[in-house]
């Protein structure tokens, strides 16, 4: 036994290694069912009734969602409806995607041997590369107005592919991809070279090479320069250009551990950019859906200061002046089921484009499950992200928890966006949104979990 205990143990230690999920998108996301590492097949579902405060009103609210794992497919459906003048509220009702908004998520999910990841639903966290074109993409920032996207990945022995769509109903906002190929190339004491290219489009703007366009690419170079355990460093490189635009170059290293059997998976990585004019890392980022060339989010103040004019809050593309960027990222996640990660930019320039991301995130036993998520940017540095709430903001606030033997409560704090339509002043063209704050409280039933 003595003799047989350390060849299997790294056998298993190896198939584990293989296991561990697909890092891009939502794909290691705790709180979606089979995003670790063969859970068991489960269903179970939840309703929900109590008020509801949005925008500078208390409603009554409705919601229901249903979760289900069985093999490699999973499901998350999910809505919460709010009632209004004469019905329901105006956004959850007026217009044919309202009905589409209920998905929560349809994953497709890898395995040992199928090292293949699918997912429809809303875009949440998509990023490509280093995160110099794309970094944690999303069309959730303004709820009523989120699309259903899907993404994938396919990862062999020495290539991988990865893409996204945000919407696949309209297809007129983001798309984008990569593919990475890893040869057994030294480049000195870093083995294992590898090269990935990339790309991002925005179909709903004009053409590929415009003022008003938005298409990047880039190319990323990838070694290793010590395997160890439990730790390894990856050296990299990168170029990321917007066409019509500016570029930057890149330089940094991570560190990383592979996933152990789904007990822990840490990374953190350390890089700078050198950025030409018209360029930022991650432009496509949380923000973008609603902060663009096109679509724009208002200053509050300005808004409810009839003494104001309305003013534009962050800084668009073309009117980014050069500078540098120094970025911090970490994320570890533990036995598939707890995420906690912090992105930190700085931005060394004349702009206000510095960003910031915290995420904690579990899901427990009994549906439990808690989330706290907080998005920045247009702020300096250090001081100003503690000191100055800035124009944009993001933050996201769930816990579900077991009341009792069956009982349920759901309460959602978020700060987030709403678009403006006549009622406020606005047409809908082009798109402008402004600050909104909503709280839900609510107790309901659980069945099954």
């Amino acid at each position: 036994m003595r003799h047989v205990l350390p060849p299997l143990l790294a056998a298993l230690a190896a198939v584990a290694v293989t296991a561990q999920p697909l890092a891009f998108g939502s794909s290691d996301d705790p709180l979606e069912l089979g995003s670790g590492f063969r859970p068991a097949d489960q269903i179970h579902a939840a309703a929900y009734v109590g008020p509801a405060y949005l925008p500078d009103a208390w409603r009554g609210a409705a919601r229901a969602e249903v979760e289900a794992l069985r093999g490699r497919l999973s499901v998350g459906l999910g809505a919460t409806l709010h009632s209004g003048q004469g019905g329901l509220y105006g956004p959850e009702d007026d217009e044919l995607y309202d009905l589409a908004r209920v998905v929560r998520y349809v994953r497709w999910n890898p395995t040992a041997l199928s090292r293949t990841y699918a997912r429809l639903g809303p875009t949440e966290r998509v990023s490509l590369g280093v995160g110099a074109l794309a970094r944690r993409y999303r069309t959730t920032t303004a709820w009523d107005e989120r699309r259903i996207g899907a993404e994938f990945a396919v990862e062999g022995q020495a290539v991988r592919a990865a893409g996204f769509v945000d919407d696949v109903l309209r297809l007129d906002g983001v798309v984008g991809g990569e593919v990475g190929v890893t040869t057994a190339m030294r480049l000195g004491p870093v083995e294992g070279v590898g090269i990935t290219v990339g790309g991002v489009h925005d179909l709903g703007q004009p053409g590929l090479t415009g003022d008003s366009s938005l298409t990047g690419v880039e190319v990323t170079v990838r070694g290793r320069l010590a395997a160890g355990r439990p730790f390894s460093i990856y050296p990299f490189a990168t170029h990321a250009r917007y066409l019509g635009h500016g570029s930057t170059v890149g330089v940094g290293v991570e560190l990383g551990s592979p996933n152990l059997g789904d007990v822990l998976r840490p990374r953190a990585r350390l890089a700078a950019f050198v950025n030409s004019a018209d360029f930022v890392p991650g432009h496509v980022g949380p923000f973008y859906a609603l902060s663009n060339r096109t679509a724009r989010i208002v200053d509050d103040g300005a808004f409810y200061d009839a003494a104001r004019e309305n003013e534009l809050a962050g800084t668009p593309l073309d009117s980014l002046g050069p500078g540098v960027d120094l970025v911090l990222d970490l994320k570890l996640i533990a036995f598939g089921r707890f995420e906690a990660s912090q992105y930190f930019r700085r931005h060394i320039g004349a702009e206000r484009a510095s960003g910031y991301t915290l995420r904690l995130a579990a899901r427990l036993p009994r549906q439990t499950r808690v989330e706290f998520a907080l998005e920045r940017q247009d702020f300096r540095g250090f001081l100003d992200l503690i000191q100055d709430l800035g124009k944009l903001n993001a933050l996201v606030l769930d816990v579900r928890a077991p009341l009792g033997r069956r009982g349920m409560v759901f309460v959602r704090s978020r700060y987030g966006y709403r678009q403006l339509t006549e009622a406020d002043g606005y047409a809908d063209d082009p798109p402008r949104f402004l600050v909104e704050r909503r709280f839900e409280p609510l107790v309901g039933i659980r069945i099954g979990g």
